[in-house]
């Protein structure tokens, strides 16, 4: 009797759902401009854990195997290339990257739904709100994960941009009801082999304080809380280990999501009399 087997690949929405209903997991939508790092970081987070647990999480097992190898070959050395490189995300159908990891400490099994969508589509979703309904990584995510390129940062021009940028994808995510289930919110910087590099890193570092600050002031109540992150996934420098900084974020993705607050509605009553006495509007019991 010929036995299906799982073909490796990214799963598909529909999938994603299958794991969630079946199984422990976290949806992670991670939230950024194309060459922000996104990829690079999938395939970071894959070949750490082929080294052997980060603190106290380890690697159980993947449904996407084949498709994290692919992502993850061109960022080694055994494609010969000169330097790191990750392809970009094909505009299209969100991809879900799935982990199945384990707390060594409790020998507790969650699996990570890492949604991987081209960061086009979110620049498209400032321009009509009404597209973020079919963004269904972040309407259903856990952790938000919004990176903040550091390349950007430390370039005197488009660092003014990246505020610009990010409030404008929350605002519309807000908008068009994708943060109506309050995530909690990881904003990463990215690439910090180069942050640290610049001459301007006091700076750089400063503004990223500031985008997060601005994160919590403008959209904090509608969000679980706000966390920041700086990451090295992908780094272009050779004193500059890989991964650093990865393992707090997996931490962060793996945390139990608090349970919402339910939020009571009070009932308005007219402010006249005689329509309080209306039908439907008297109050029940004694009281007037």
């Amino acid at each position: 009797m010929a036995v299906p087997l799982p073909s490796g690949r990214a799963l598909s929405a529909a999938e994603a759902t299958t794991v969630l209903r079946d199984t422990d997991a976290r949806v992670v939508a991670l939230v950024g401009p194309s060459d922000a790092g996104k990829t690079s970081l999938v395939a970071c987070v894959y070949d750490l854990f082929q080294q052997g647990p980060l603190g106290a999480i380890g690697f159980s097992r993947s449904k996407t195997l084949h498709s994290l190898e692919i992502t993850c070959h061109d960022a080694r050395m055994a494609s010969r290339r000169a330097e790191p490189h990750t392809n970009r995300t094909p505009i299209g159908a969100v991809s879900f990257y799935h982990l199945e990891l384990v707390d060594t400490r409790s020998g507790q099994r969650t699996a990570l739904l890492l949604g991987d969508r081209a960061g086009e589509e979110y620049r498209a979703a400032a321009d009509d709100v009404q597209s973020v309904a079919s963004l269904v990584e972040v309407n259903r995510a856990d952790v938000l994960t919004i990176l903040v390129d550091g390349k950007r940062l430390i370039d005197n021009i488009a660092r003014h941009n990246v505020r610009v940028d990010v409030s404008m994808t929350l605002q519309a995510l807000q908008d068009g009801g994708g943060l109506t289930s309050r995530p909690r919110v990881a904003m990463v910087l990215t690439k910090l082999d180069l942050v640290k590099a610049s001459a301007v890193q006091a700076r750089a570092f400063r503004d990223f304080a500031r985008i997060a600050a601005l994160v919590q002031e403008t959209f904090g109540a509608n969000l679980g809380e706000v966390s920041t992150f700086q990451v090295a996934a992908a780094p272009r420098r050779s004193d500059v280990d890989r991964g650093i900084g990865v393992d707090s974020l997996i931490e962060y993705w793996m945390r139990p999501r608090l349970a919402p607050v339910a939020r009571i509605a009070k009932a308005l009553l007219p402010d006249r009399m005689f329509a309080r006495l209306a039908p439907g509007n008297a109050p029940s019991g004694d009281a007037l």
